[in-house]
């Protein structure tokens, strides 16, 4: 059997400062680890901003495109519209809500949906603003409306959706727009 060796006192007081010296790198590298990651962190907010003004201008110009469009020419699918309403909030409100785009005449009444890119749920939050519009303008219960979204592209499984449901799409083509009206319905 091997006898145990026994540590002397400067052996000791070595391997203490030792890891006293380990434990001091450790804090070290842990400190230039921590400037790391808040500059990361501050780098990570930054491209959060840049992108959600790129994605809030991409929206904007997706508006404009359109309002312009329909106020020079405020007719759809034919019929010809005496009022082009922009970011239209109800007063007084029954339920909060905020219309990007409503074409009205006499007998019809067009709510139009802006989206620099569309989703899903976009095609299904139509249905929340028939039932707003309706609800905070009761004076036009007798009246036709159609609904549509309004965007530079629209992928095929939205489309597909849209006919689905009997809801409008509204096209930039070149300088002006197309409406695909598959299965419109008047609600």
């Amino acid at each position: 059997m091997k006898k145990k060796k026994e540590l002397t006192w400067s052996e000791i007081k070595a391997m203490f400062a030792e890891t006293d010296r380990l434990q001091k790198e450790t804090a070290r590298q842990m400190k230039e680890t921590d400037k790391k990651i808040d500059r990361l962190e501050k780098t990570i907010a930054d491209s959060n901003q840049r992108i959600e003004g790129i994605s809030r201008s991409n929206g904007e110009f997706c508006e404009e495109y359109f309002i312009n469009c329909f106020k020079e020419n405020p007719t759809f699918r034919g019929e010809k519209y005496d009022r082009v309403l922009e970011n239209l909030r109800p007063d007084p409100v029954v339920i909060e809500d905020e219309y990007d785009l409503v074409l009205r005449n006499g007998s019809s009444v067009v709510l139009i949906e802006m989206k620099y890119k569309t989703g899903v749920n976009d095609v299904k939050k139509m249905f929340s603003k028939l039932h707003s519009y309706r609800a905070n303008y009761p004076m036009f219960k007798d009246y036709k409306i159609y609904l549509c979204l309004a965007s530079f592209r629209f992928p095929k499984y939205i489309r597909e959706k849209a006919a689905q449901e009997g809801i409008a799409l509204i096209q930039q083509r070149g300088d002006k727009f197309e409406v695909i009206d598959k299965n419109l319905k008047t609600w």
